[in-house]
């Protein structure tokens, strides 16, 4: 699995360091990088590709680096705040964290952060990673279909379709029915009013 990549932007030595140590803690975590001020941040951010951006909204002086947070694609952002709630409503903050928290706290919303993101990643993969044959498959498979019905309805055995549908959670990374389901809706496999067509035995 690819490490999460943090990148942390604190004015304050003694405060960067304790956050350093709590991401030390996280499984599979890795701070590619860190600033203690604009200059540097406006750097990393154009130089590295980071998955979580933790920043301190409070030392931010100027709007430029604002507006290159607001337009920033696929990081999560988590703001250091003295508040309950994020004050910048400039750039969409992911969470916030409060400098009085505890690391037991804090730790809960990284990880929490981190397994929303690897849930929505594994969900939105492109539907070129599965096969024509595939999506039909998954398409009866969302539908509730058993793989018998499956196979009567595609003229194949059902050995075949237990190999694909072996196949299609592998390349997802999806084992839930569920899942299969709002990723086939997401990549348009089936439509959200398709659902209402649910086979009438999946349920019994």
């Amino acid at each position: 699995m690819q490490s999460i990549r943090f990148i942390l932007y604190e004015p304050s030595f003694l405060i960067r360091k304790g956050l350093i140590t709590v991401i030390d803690k996280i499984a599979n975590s890795k701070l590619i990088a860190q600033a203690d001020n604009e200059e540097e941040l406006t750097e990393l951010l154009n130089q590295e590709d980071a998955d979580i951006l933790i920043v301190n909204e409070t030392a931010f002086e100027s709007k430029e680096i604002v507006k290159q947070l607001k337009h920033l694609s696929g990081v999560q952002i988590i703001s250091l705040t003295m508040h309950k709630h994020s004050k910048i409503t400039d750039y969409a903050v992911t969470d916030t964290v409060n400098i009085e928290d505890t690391q037991k706290i804090i730790l809960k919303k990284i990880n929490t952060l981190i397994s929303n993101n690897i849930s929505k990643k594994n969900i939105e993969k492109k539907p070129d990673e599965i096969s024509n044959r595939e999506a039909d498959i998954l398409k009866y498979i969302a539908l509730g279909f058993s793989n018998k019905e499956i196979a009567d309805k595609l003229f194949l055995s059902a050995h075949t379709v237990v190999t694909h549908r072996k196949n299609i959670t592998r390349k997802l990374g999806i084992k839930t029915v569920p899942g299969l389901t709002i990723y086939a809706i997401i990549n348009k496999i089936i439509d959200i009013n398709d659902t209402g067509k649910l086979n009438p035995d999946s349920h019994k």
